[in-house]
């Protein structure tokens, strides 16, 4: 009976933080990926790609423009690189975690998005921000992969936080002109 009790008053407390975490509702933006190339090289550099946001909803929405805060460090984005594996299991290769605090001021920049509108951003020079994972620290001719691009906004709707995820597959063939 005890334990029964201590599970029902953890589930109690859980349930009352998750208040606090914040409100993860579906607002009708669609975020996706578009990347230049789906199939490189892995002795090239990883591919420039967009993330595409489309108002799908009946509401005009707005979204934090917080993608390049500070001009000299990299986007305000997650990105992970996952190598898909058998059984429509995958495995993380790669990631980019924006490990840096801004002190938010006056000025912040939102974008509004009209029912049926699209906004793009650019993310360029990713290769230089990626962290490969053991035990090859880079991705293999021959594999196929995921990218998956997340984006925290906590400032667009006030009061609630929104993680907008992108993900799109590509593959690393060998495009060697000896083959």
């Amino acid at each position: 009976m005890k334990k029964i009790f201590r599970y029902l008053v953890l589930l109690a407390s859980l349930s009352l933080h998750a208040v606090a975490w914040g409100d993860m509702a579906d607002n009708g933006v669609e975020c996706s990926v578009v990347m230049e190339k789906t199939e490189f090289d892995a002795r090239a550099a990883f591919p420039d790609f967009k993330l595409v946001f489309t108002n799908k909803g009946e509401k005009t929405v707005r979204l934090f423009d917080d993608f390049y805060p500070l001009k000299d460090n990299g986007p305000n984005i997650f990105i992970k690189i996952f190598q898909k594996q058998t059984r429509g299991q995958k495995k993380e290769a790669a990631w980019y975690n924006p490990r840096y605090q801004i002190e938010r001021g006056r000025f912040l920049n939102f974008i509004a998005l009209k029912p049926g509108e699209k906004h793009e951003v650019l993310i360029k020079d990713a290769y230089l921000l990626m962290l490969y994972l053991k035990p090859f620290r880079r991705l293999i001719n021959g594999e196929n992969y995921e990218l998956e691009v997340s984006f925290h906004d906590g400032y667009g709707d006030p009061g609630v936080r929104r993680k907008y995820v992108g993900r799109k597959d590509f593959s690393v063939v060998d495009q060697s002109p000896w083959r």
